[in-house]
């Protein structure tokens, strides 16, 4: 990870997205061209923009947070428009299979990678509601998608979730979306209810917290991530030294939040390495998951800062 890189390619990044664009949102874009192995791209990014402008509506949830990171992911894909009209093919599937139009069947869409993602998603999502009814929504659909394609029944998943869940709150962990993100990842290596799983999980959480890394439910599903792919003590090191670098840089001064999440995502190659296809692939997809997350939580932040504002002018 190189401090310098990363500060002038978010200069490169800022700059191309314009003032009206929340900075934090291009700290995200930076680190998604970053930690896919290419600098920012500047020219496809501008032109997979247009396409997203000149081919959605303005109802579309691709116009709103996710515009950039899904103008970057299409950019890399190398065809604009070919990948567009492809994810709104799984968008429209997902549709049908019952998913209600919103930013995360997009997100989902883009995860897809065949047509029968839709429907093994359906399946494994209406399972996960007979544990968690009033918790599990639209934003769960993504980790639907990604799972829903591995191995064992949607039942067994499901209720293996639910256990992990269940068992981590008594672990100090707190209810709540995060929480069941995190149990959903847990399940990425088998359906299985595994105990230690969830003991690498508290291992890895640990270790973090022992280094004085503050661990928020936010970041819960990066402990998921860092537990499946089985971190070595050297990598958690790694990131540990990586989050204190970003956190000391005039860059991440006001955005220490998202220091922790920016450092795993720079390991994340590392954590993979030779491992199954499936594996690389939910890495690349996890990542994306955890970039779509921290836009949108930027945009609720300016949300509510604009509804503090007006509510103060009033």
């Amino acid at each position: 990870m190189d401090i310098k890189v990363i500060e002038q390619t978010y200069k490169e990044v800022a700059k191309t997205l314009g003032w009206a664009v929340d900075k934090r949102v291009a700290l995200v874009i930076t680190t998604f061209y970053l930690t896919q192995g290419s600098g920012f791209r500047k020219k496809e990014h501008e032109e997979a923009a247009e396409v997203i402008k000149k081919k959605e509506g303005w109802t579309s949830p691709l116009k709103y947070y996710m515009f950039h990171i899904a103008a970057a992911f299409l950019a890399l894909q190398g065809n604009p428009e070919t990948g567009l009209e492809k994810l709104n093919v799984n968008q429209h599937k997902l549709n049908e299979a019952g998913f209600r139009k919103s930013s995360y069947t997009f997100l989902a869409a883009f995860l897809m990678q065949d047509e029968n993602g839709a429907s093994r998603a359906k399946e494994l999502y209406d399972q996960m509601r007979q544990h968690h009814k009033f918790l599990t929504s639209g934003e769960d659909v993504p980790y639907a998608v990604l799972l829903g394609k591995r191995e064992g029944t949607a039942e067994e998943r499901a209720a293996t979730m639910n256990a992990y869940y269940r068992e981590l709150r008594e672990h100090g962990f707190s209810i709540g979306n995060d929480l069941q993100w995190l149990s959903q990842i847990m399940t990425f290596n088998s359906s299985v209810y595994d105990p230690e799983v969830v003991g690498r999980v508290l291992a890895v959480r640990d270790f973090l917290q022992n280094e004085k890394i503050k661990i928020q439910p936010v970041q819960y599903q990066i402990l998921g991530f860092l537990a499946i792919t089985k971190a070595s003590s050297a990598i958690l090191q790694t990131i540990i030294d990586n989050t204190k670098k970003l956190e000391n840089t005039k860059l991440f001064k006001w955005y220490k939040d998202a220091a922790f999440a920016t450092a795993v995502q720079f390991e994340i190659a590392d954590l993979i390495g030779n491992r199954e296809a499936a594996a690389a692939a939910f890495s690349t997809s996890f990542e994306m998951i955890m970039q779509v997350q921290q836009a949108a939580m930027m945009a609720s932040i300016n949300t509510a800062i604009i509804s503090s504002i007006n509510n103060g002018s009033g």
